[in-house]
């Protein structure tokens, strides 16, 4: 154990490197290994202004590790036979009227949770800037069911926050209580996970993050926290806030469940308030086919076997232009089960290998150039597994590429928009645009535009300006392009925007 234990932390000046590539603020992570605790470290300031350092009862924002545990609340309901996994969302959910016909008749409570709905990703329309969000959970449904299906239905895995919101409108379907409360009495509880919650830490909170975004030159501007979990919209899928202490009792119960219950093949284990476990973390949709070995996301939880890549669920993997190292080179294969967070003002990670009884967990305050988490995460896995040293992989220099990448997005975004650009055309009087627009769903944002040419305007700013405001800046140059549209009579009435990759452009009436 203590050579493990060396192993890690001899990697420190390491993660300290990564950090400092990617811009992190701040980050604690914690070891288990046979079920034990064997390495907390902390890194950075959980508040820069303050000088406060973290540790490992600090309390983050985990985003999408989140999922793993409304998962999880499912699959109490499924033990107790409130539903099976493939119940048709109609039978417990009767306002599920989308649009597409497929995925109003078709869609399963599984469907919802391993990411095969074929949905549009959409979370555009509903996180606005600084980490507000526009949509209570109790008006959700009403814009759920105007989204569009992107993909064909079961056709492919496409991570999607969305059935993880009608996940939580499940769970109160048939328990009539809040799907958090379910979570904090019959999980959250028995585990003593007195530092986790679904709500941001009220005024007076001891030991919290405050939550950065990353500029260009790898500083930091301070956003609003993750309010996901707030009663708003995104709960189910991101609102958890918890610490590394509270999540590695949690992971140590998942992965003891994981293996009692494929090892004797039933669906509850002793002391564990976590049922269905081997339906939880077991495959049900490819990520990525093909892949030599398995790579696939079952209900919260991704799993890979290694030798492979990894970190599909995060950040890294388009900003990798030669692709993703291939983790657990020269070592027996091992399977991996993970999952990544994200929002603004915060990365995370965990990593879970059942077969020694092992997890790895990440936690950051910061929305970096890169995804930190990931990078650190694979860098301790490969020392946990004690892969041969020559055959790891260079972590630092992988920080170093995805950065570069980032960094050039705002370049490339204004040239491919330059491109297209007509030249010489000036738009209409400025007040024939005003007006309050709205989209069927009744959400709207309001932005400061620039004219493109026609009635197409831009709200495209430098990266370091959309960041301070606490806003994603991945996105290609249609995102950026709002363009208005006239009636019959040469009235502008309405306009129509494109908020995901291969969506028709949203109308918003004035």
């Amino acid at each position: 154990m203590d050579s493990v234990r060396e192993r890690i932390a001899i990697l420190e000046p390491k993660i300290d490197k990564i950090m400092k590539i990617g811009g992190t603020a701040g980050l604690s992570l914690g070891v288990l290994h046979h079920g034990e605790p064997i390495y907390l470290a902390n890194f950075g300031f959980r508040d820069i202004e303050k000088r406060l350092a973290p540790d490992a009862n600090t309390i983050y924002s985990c985003c999408s590790l989140t999922k793993a545990l409304t998962s999880a609340a499912v699959g109490l309901l499924v033990e107790d036979g409130k539903v099976k996994w493939d119940t048709l969302l109609t039978e417990v959910v009767p306002e599920w009227h989308t649009r597409d016909d497929v995925l109003h008749t078709q869609t399963t409570v599984a469907d919802l949770l391993s990411h095969r709905t074929g949905m549009a990703w959409a979370d555009n329309l509903y996180i606005s800037t600084n980490n507000n969000v526009m949509i209570s959970s109790k008006d959700s449904l009403q814009y759920l069911i105007h989204q569009e299906a992107l993909l064909p239905f079961r056709g492919q895995f496409a991570y999607n926050n969305l059935g993880y919101e009608v996940s939580g409108h499940v769970i109160q379907k048939l328990t009539s209580s809040y799907w958090s409360d379910i979570i904090h009495s019959q999980i959250l509880g028995p585990l003593g996970m007195q530092r986790t919650s679904f709500k941001t830490p009220p005024p007076g909170t001891d030991n919290v993050v405050v939550a950065h975004c990353t500029l260009d030159d790898g500083t930091h501007t301070p956003v609003g926290g993750v309010r996901a979990g707030d009663d708003l919209f995104g709960g189910p899928s991101g609102g958890l806030q918890s610490s590394v202490n509270d999540l590695l009792k949690l992971y140590s119960v998942f992965f003891k469940s994981f293996n009692d219950q494929f090892t004797h093949g039933g669906t509850t284990t002793e002391g564990s308030p976590l049922k269905q476990v081997n339906h939880l973390m077991s495959a049900k949709v490819p990520v990525n086919p093909p892949t030599r070995t398995e790579t696939s996301y079952g209900y919260g939880w991704a799993r890979v076997q290694l030798a492979a890549t990894m970190g599909d669920i995060g950040c890294n993997p388009p900003l990798m232009p030669d692709g993703m190292p291939v983790v657990g080179k020269g070592i027996p294969s091992q399977l991996v089960i993970y999952h990544q967070g994200s929002l603004p003002g915060a990365l995370t990670a965990t990593m879970l290998i059942p077969e020694t009884e092992s997890a790895i967990v990440i936690l950051t305050n910061s929305l970096a150039l890169n995804d930190v988490p990931d990078w650190v995460g694979q860098l301790i896995l490969e020392a946990l597994l004690d892969a041969p040293k020559e055959l790891r992989n260079d972590y630092i220099k992988a920080a170093e590429v995805s950065r570069a990448t980032t960094l050039k997005w705002y370049s490339t975004t204004t040239e491919e928009l330059f491109k297209e650009q007509k030249n010489g055309i000036s738009p209409r009087d400025l007040y024939e645009y005003v007006g309050t627009y709205w989209d069927p769903a009744r959400v709207f944002k309001k932005f400061a535009l620039t004219h493109y040419h026609d009635d197409v305007f831009t709200w495209i700013q430098p990266r370091n300006e959309l960041v301070k405001r606490g806003r994603w800046v991945d996105q290609g140059p249609d995102f950026w392009k709002v363009d208005f549209r006239a009636d019959g009579e040469g009235r502008i009435e309405s306009l129509f925007w494109v908020y995901d990759i291969g969506v028709p452009a949203v109308e918003h009436r004035k």
